[in-house]
């Protein structure tokens, strides 16, 4: 079982998932290399989806020794459910809007009524991860403060 950590200091966001290998193995490779690079990306509350923490990486980036999979649907729904860890891949040119290249984005939802309706239309992202149960409560609130606070930088790690 490998577990990561997405940690946020001013909200004090330190937060344990264990990844769902079993069930989503290229998405959680791709979470687990992130994880090992301790990377970090700017991340906001979603405007669309509801009780989401969105973490988008267009893939001009990532680290340039750093694979960029195409990921298939593995474990995929439209209705992420609270404590999931998901992520979209959007191919390039797909979507309007977007920036060149593969996109991804990681979402962490922290409450129910989660949806992939963007303004684009609906999505399906890939549950690759969950929150620990003994971590849940104080991760909801901390992304509450980060809705409060705005964007802030959220690295991801091993943990």
């Amino acid at each position: 079982m490998r577990h990561i950590r997405f940690i946020e200091p001013r909200s004090g966001l330190s937060a344990r998932c264990l990844l769902l290998d079993d069930k989503a193995p290229v998405s959680c490779d791709f979470l687990w290399d992130l994880a090992e690079r301790r990377a970090s990306f700017e991340a906001m509350h979603a405007m669309w989806t509801g009780p989401e923490i969105s973490v988008p990486i267009p893939s001009g980036i990532l680290a340039q020794d750093m694979p960029r999979p195409v990921v298939p649907d593995e474990n995929a729904t439209a209705f992420p459910e609270q404590g999931d860890i998901v992520l979209a891949y959007l191919a390039a040119g797909s979507t309007k809007g977007l920036p060149p290249g593969d996109f991804y984005d990681i979402g962490l939802f922290y409450g129910p009524g989660g949806r992939l309706l963007m303004p684009f239309g609906w999505i399906k992202a890939n549950v690759c991860a969950r929150i620990l149960d003994e971590d849940f409560a104080k991760a909801q609130a901390d992304f509450r403060t980060i809705r409060r606070n705005g964007a802030c930088d959220l690295t991801i790690e091993t943990a």
